[in-house]
């Protein structure tokens, strides 16, 4: 009698581990924050002309040195067309992020704040398949002769499928931050 006890409880162990083994549990979504080690912007006159260059590195991360941030300096009375190339040069080559930020659009937005008097007004951003802002592209018009500042935000929006709306603010508790750039803006 106890030799069939000790039979039917091994057989209803192994019997709950297979089954408990067997079990498919969902995994949440793993997204690994990027690595931004560097926001190129680059800024073509609509009229024609020379393309600018303007840059934010930090090679070290948040903590170590300053970063190396270029002033943006611009004319007045002009209209920019601005692509972001964002980069991590932590990496040999360095990884062009900016491709992975269009290939998940749904999941990205820039948001571009500027200080009171800086005369910049950015516009016509580029919108994922839903419509809603993405920022990689867009037009920055100046007006006149002014010193201020404007802050870069690239926000990431986790949820499956992403959540994002063009009314979510730049705070928005749907979504994390990946980059936040602050640069001196000169109309000059």
């Amino acid at each position: 009698m106890k030799k069939n006890f000790h039979v039917f409880t091994i057989s209803m162990l192994m019997t709950t581990l297979l089954f408990s083994a067997c079990k498919k549990e969902d995994a949440p979504e793993v997204n690994d924050e990027e690595v931004i080690t560097t926001t190129l912007l680059k800024f073509t006159p609509l009229a024609g002309g020379t393309t600018l260059e303007y840059k934010y590195e930090d090679l070290d991360g948040p903590g170590g040195a300053a970063p190396l941030v270029d002033d943006i300096v611009l004319a007045p009375a002009t209209a920019y067309n601005v692509s972001i190339l964002l980069l991590n040069k932590t990496v040999s080559p360095a990884d062009t992020i900016s491709n992975e930020v269009g290939e998940e659009s749904a999941a990205h937005r820039f948001y571009f704040e500027t200080s009171a008097g800086s005369n910049i007004l950015v516009s016509d951003l580029d919108t994922d398949a839903n419509g809603v802002d993405l920022g990689l592209n867009s037009i920055w018009t100046t007006g006149s002769v002014s010193t201020g500042s404007i802050r870069i935000t690239l926000r990431h929006y986790a949820a499956t499928p992403p959540n994002k709306l063009q009314s979510d603010p730049v705070n928005s508790g749907k979504s994390t931050t990946d980059l936040e750039n602050d640069f001196v803006t000169q109309i000059q």
